[in-house]
């Protein structure tokens, strides 16, 4: 009876352990969202290079989607991309982000939307579900990117722990998704690492850190803040709400004028 009792005590104690052990990091998982639509762009790290923002112009107001094309971190070709977005924005014509034409985001784009981000975790993926358009984004936990990486819309994901901190780290990226809001451009050479904090109960913190010698002249950092949120999950689907939020037009439902694979 004594050996009985004290097995099931080491038993008890064991699978405590274990579940303390695999519990070492706090818990992300949950309904976040990134506040209104003025709230989601890229702010600037406290220090070194940082993302495109607006641009400035004196006398001039400049619409906030306008993006500064003279940033020291864009490549000649690259500042050439931002400028023609921003002079199109700003001379008043009507500029379809990606999403408004069903295109997924891609990464970091997608960490500039101002609508739910559902995360989950089940000790062998995070999975990032978007509340725009129902898009899905999987990181492996503790794995490893292919030794060739076929380009897609969010690219080949891989995540793991450091202390308290989730660090996800993406390639294969396809050059058909834009950086950020501005239209900002980039190459098949895409490297994309985010680092998510729990801040406190309420408030997640990202760190974007970004590295693409194809379209920028250095490596940069962006930050991004999520905060918990209890509206109700909403369905969301282009095919059926694709209307321009500007004119009020109908969005032709998308058509592939050929197989993607």
């Amino acid at each position: 009876m004594q050996r009985s009792s004290a097995l099931f005590a080491f038993a008890a104690f064991a699978c405590i352990s274990t579940s303390a052990s695999a519990q070492q990091h706090p818990d992300i998982s949950g309904l976040w969202t990134r506040g209104g639509a003025a709230e989601t762009p890229f702010r600037r790290p406290p220090s070194g290079p940082g993302p495109v923002t607006t641009l400035r112009v004196q006398g001039e107001r400049v619409p906030r989607l306008a993006g500064d094309y003279n940033a020291p971190i864009l490549q000649p070709w690259a500042a050439a991309v931002v400028r023609r977005q921003s002079d199109a924005v700003r001379a008043g014509k009507t500029v379809n982000a990606p999403q408004e034409t069903c295109q997924p985001m891609g990464v970091p784009y997608i960490l500039e939307l101002n609508f739910h981000t559902q995360i989950l975790d089940d000790g062998k993926q995070i999975v990032f579900l978007y509340e725009r358009h129902a898009q899905p984004r999987i990181a492996r936990l503790n794995g490893t990117h292919p030794a060739n990486v076929k380009p897609g819309w969010f690219g080949d994901s891989v995540a793991h722990w450091e202390a308290d901190t989730l660090v996800v780290d993406t390639v294969g990226l396809d050059p058909r998704t834009w950086v950020d809001n501005f239209a900002t451009p980039h190459t098949d050479k895409l490297h994309v690492v985010e680092r998510y904090r729990r801040r406190d109960v309420n408030n997640l913190d990202v760190t974007v850190q970004v590295d693409d010698p194809g379209a920028f002249t250095t490596p940069w950092t962006a930050l991004v803040n999520y905060h918990k949120d209890d509206d109700p999950w909403l369905e969301v689907a282009c095919s059926e709400n694709n209307i321009d939020a500007a004119t009020g037009k109908l969005y032709a439902m998308p058509m592939a004028a050929k197989a993607d694979f």
